[in-house]
């Protein structure tokens, strides 16, 4: 039985589950007795047991993808019962007291590193993932090479990348057109100058062009920056040289056509904060946002942003835009990429590779064999599941009541958005089939996603050092520029900051790793 422990209990053991092998559901639909070429079955041998963290404190014995994991594997997996919200804390705590698991997700890579260094997780060669899992190696390679400067220190591999398919869009930005067309605006604007312009003439009516959450590293006026090519914060190639956004030229150039948009009163001042963005939306104090989603525009839908709007005003009218374009033609949105987080093996398992062979088999299965994805990621058509139009399985995947409520599908080890816990995402092809041909293609409907060459900007070794302050120098430097506290000349002093607060180091590392990285693969 599970016992529930306080932290302290943590500190020197943890829930552990042990289950031994059940009877699965019996297969309806896809249950878990259906036959795949890639996934093992059961046999005479004993289980092999793996002692697997995951973020979730909603397993059981009878999770659906427990019990499909240990079947068709032949295994027995005893999880960590960690809820999500604690599970960073609570597996640094475990790992230094010497409890150390077969498999763990990692969500970042500077925890992984710090592993790493002292010594609690195995390294993970390369060539050994190609061998026991070469799809999903290819995958890797194809879609989310980022993902290898997640598991890289000093020239080794600590772990198996996973794939993030919605990290290729951006967020989705969208125009109040009935706003456009009462100051007089009879198109959508597309680039910087048809911005200016109806920002100009919305202010004589009374509204704010755009807002921005700018609290936030990433967010703060990203489409803004887009239009000159640049992602503050982000890592990037220029010149053939490994630089970060928030210190090139580019940004200067976004920065000095915000602070004259602010200064002509275009930009609402609680820009700093990102207070009640979508309200004012909603209530048409401001015009343009670039912090919305493809729901967004789901006039179907009663609680989506255009229905809110039509709730007050019945002739509002909310359009799904292009980015803008910068004076070079450029635009662009912040994106995450397609890489995700890490699974690592605990240092044991340099000595134990059979079990290193059967965990990357379970992977390679869940990621790349459609099949198994559904019946141990997603669970039973027809109880758990169905199609979003029953007879056409590229309508996309629908969850039934009552695992349409994502507290209840947890109970399951199932996850709404497709994410398996113990693999990570599927293949892209098999992603994208179960989030469906339409939202597939609205995703990709204006999108122009830049993301950061490494994937996390926080990805170096010595961001750990010197990160948190950084971000937090540019967002109070961009913010005090925007606003007219200090001139745009000060952003040259910016820069001097940066780079004297370990900017410089990490542009080395930077590079460093870019070039480490592109030699081995």
């Amino acid at each position: 039985m599970l016992v529930k422990r306080g932290v302290k209990a943590w500190a020197t053991m943890v829930a552990v589950c042990s289950l031994m092998l059940a009877g699965c559901s019996n297969g309806e639909g896809t249950g878990a007795s259906t036959a795949s070429s890639s996934a093992s079955t059961a046999t005479q041998d004993e289980p092999i047991k793996i002692k697997w963290m995951v973020p979730s404190a909603d397993l059981t014995p009878d999770s659906r993808t427990i019990q499909v994991l240990q079947e068709k594997f032949n295994v027995q997996i005893d999880y960590y019962s960690i809820p999500q919200a604690d599970y960073v804390q609570k597996q640094q705590i475990l790992l230094t007291s010497g409890d150390v698991p077969d498999v763990m997700f990692v969500f970042d890579p500077n925890q992984l590193f710090k592993y790493a260094s002292q010594g609690l997780i195995a390294e993970l060669p390369i060539e050994t993932i190609e061998q026991y899992a070469p799809k999903t190696k290819e995958v890797l390679d194809s879609f989310a090479k980022q993902g290898w400067y997640y598991t890289n220190l000093n020239g080794k591999n600590y772990g198996l990348p996973t794939t993030y398919y919605t990290g290729q869009f951006n967020a989705k930005q969208g125009w109040r057109v009935d706003l456009l067309k009462k100051a007089g605006v009879d198109k959508i604007p597309e680039t910087i100058d048809e911005m200016t312009d109806a920002f100009a003439k919305l202010k004589d009516i009374g509204v704010y062009g755009m807002t921005t959450n700018g609290n936030s590293y990433y967010f703060q006026f990203w489409s803004i920056f887009g239009a000159y090519g640049v992602m503050p914060t982000q890592w990037m190639l220029k010149d053939g040289k490994v630089v970060n956004g928030a210190v090139v030229p580019e940004a200067k150039e976004a920065l000095t056509l915000l602070a004259d948009w602010y200064a002509k009163g275009y930009i609402d001042p609680e820009f700093v904060t990102g207070k009640d963005m979508d309200k004012k939306l909603i209530e048409g104090k401001i015009a343009y946002t670039h912090a919305t989603t493809v729901s967004s525009f789901d006039l179907s839908n009663p609680q989506s942003t255009i229905s809110s709007m039509k709730n007050i005003n019945a002739d509002a009218d909310f359009q799904m835009a292009p980015l803008p374009k910068g004076p070079d033609g450029q635009q662009g949105g912040w994106a995450w990429g397609t890489a995700g987080s890490i699974f690592a093996f605990g240092k044991q398992m340099e000595q134990q590779p059979e079990k290193v062979k059967k965990v990357l088999e379970i992977m390679e299965a869940m990621r790349n064999d459609e099949q198994v994805f559904l019946d141990a990621g997603v669970g039973i058509k027809g109880t758990h599941w169905d199609y979003n139009t029953p007879s056409d399985p590229q309508s996309g995947i629908k969850f039934l009541p009552p695992y349409d409520d994502t507290a209840k599908l947890a109970t399951e080890g199932l996850k709404s958005n497709f994410d398996t816990l113990f693999a990570g995402g599927p293949a892209p092809a098999i992603f994208a089939k179960a989030l469906g041909q339409t939202n597939v293609e609205q995703s990709l409907l204006y999108n122009k996603p830049i993301w950061d060459i490494f994937g996390k900007s926080d990805v170096l070794p010595l961001s750990g050092k010197y990160w948190a302050d950084l971000t937090k120098l540019k967002l109070d430097a961009y913010a005090q520029i925007v606003r007219g506290d200090k001139p745009i000349s000060y952003f040259d002093d910016f820069v001097k900051q940066w780079n004297d607060m370990g900017g410089a180091e990490l542009e080395k590392e930077a590079n460093e790793l870019y070039q480490s990285v592109q030699g081995n693969n």
